[in-house]
């Protein structure tokens, strides 16, 4: 038995859908720049990656009022994917077996926080009677659930940037437990609000201006010059399903999802990670065994290259303890520096990157890797895409705050 995806929706910074996410980053554009949704100038990192989403053409307007933009973005992107794998819930699969995880870090805060101006300056009865249901991080979730008529198993995820690697895991284990059909497994963040990116700034992950970086050089994962992410908004979903249904209905696959494992560093200080990398190489073993292959097997690794220092030396560290001498000889790239860190949809974002890469047979650069950091010898894809035909096997590493670690295995 096994889990397949049959359809993709992405809202991102580099537009509406997987086409222009991947194209961008098979030529490594970048889409970061100084953050015009509000007055950043005295914020360490004036950057971003934003999404020219406009929720009031797409939605009703009555829906976008009483709603934060992380479940505008999180509804467009469940409709793309369900159009994308020519499913209608109702029709195609039964409402009982349809599910949705969702994997978010931030929840609403563009809503929460004009909300709170009103009770400040007006008074508690000025503030939206919507406060409630709009800003926490299972509003997506259940609207999409509402939207779509949907009634089987949900859930949100909130592991920090390992968030969407939780949703899809979870995604694919009601699948193979029988409690669903078909599911919508992705990710969603809105953080660009003057709080929500106040929240990011003292997380201490974010990377700060530098007078001698252009915006859209300035998150470069792998690189001496490292110094934190440059965060994004935007959601990504996958259609899930057993190969046996997809098959059964005539859908096209589009991939695997092979294998997957977790596990959690334990480790002190918590804002920080296990030194040695032992504990993530574990969750990367546990994907490939899941699989059925080895290190051997893979032919490229999705990192989850957050460009903190700490996190970029351990990954490599992690990766030759998971696989021995073959990491060295597999391609690294983390694309995501080209449209920034998209917190709880970023691992789902980089599963439809791999998926798309494995079939173009291309793995796309890592932007703004001009001189690898000490301490990290890895084969890092940078300076354009690299042509690979006969790649069957890809390694998505994600991880977040606390040392929570997810990684996922998938199969062409």
């Amino acid at each position: 038995m096994s889990v397949v995806v049959t359809g993709i929706g992405a809202l991102t910074p580099a537009g509406t859908g997987l086409d222009p996410l991947w194209e961008s980053a098979r030529d490594g554009v970048s889409h970061l720049a100084a953050i015009d949704r509000f007055d950043a100038s005295a914020y360490a990192c004036p950057v971003a990656g934003q999404s020219g989403f406009d929720a009031e053409s797409e939605l009703p307007s009555r829906f976008v009022k009483r709603t934060d933009r992380f479940t505008h973005l999180a509804v467009h992107a469940v409709r793309q994917a369900l159009a994308d794998a020519r499913v209608v819930v109702g029709e195609d699969t039964d409402p009982e077996r349809t599910g949705v995880m969702v994997g978010n870090v931030l929840g609403g805060w563009e809503f929460a926080e004009r909300e709170l101006r009103k009770l400040w300056t007006d008074g508690p009865r000025a503030v939206s009677p919507y406060q409630a249901t709009a800003w926490f991080p299972a509003a997506p979730q259940g609207n999409i659930c509402i939207d779509q008529g949907i009634r089987g198993p949900a859930r949100t995820f909130v592991a920090d940037r390992a968030s969407g690697a939780y949703a899809l895991i979870g995604g694919a284990e009601a699948l193979l437990r029988d409690r669903a059909d078909v599911v919508l497994a992705g990710g969603v963040e809105a953080p660009l609000s003057p709080y929500g990116w106040l929240c990011l700034e003292t997380s201490g992950l974010v990377a700060k201006a530098r007078a001698s970086l252009a915006p859209h050089e300035l998150y470069r994962p792998f690189d001496a010059g490292h110094g934190g992410s440059v965060f994004a908004e935007g959601s990504v979903f996958l259609v899930l399903e057993r190969r046996e249904h997809a098959e059964a209905r005539g859908a096209r696959i589009l991939g695997e999802l092979a294998g997957w494992g977790v596990s959690t560093d334990g480790y002190m200080p918590y804002y920080t990670v296990e030194p040695t990398g032992q504990v993530l190489a574990r969750a990367m073993s546990t994907a490939t065994e899941r699989a059925g292959i080895t290190g051997g097997d893979l032919g490229a690794v999705f990192a989850h290259g957050s460009a903190i220092p700490f996190e970029d030396v351990t990954e490599g560290y992690a990766l030759y303890e998971a696989f021995g001498a073959d990491a060295g000889r597999l391609p690294v790239t983390a694309p995501k520096s080209g449209f920034g860190h998209l917190l709880g949809a970023a691992a789902p974002a980089d599963v439809a990157l791999a998926l798309r890469a494995m079939a173009e047979g291309s793995v796309p650069p890592t932007v703004n890797v001009d001189r690898p950091a000490p301490g990290i010898d890895l084969d890092l894809v940078r300076d354009g895409a690299r042509r690979d035909t006969g790649w069957e096997h890809t390694l998505v590493v994600s991880r977040g705050l606390g040392g929570v670690n997810a990684c996922l295995l998938l199969r062409r």
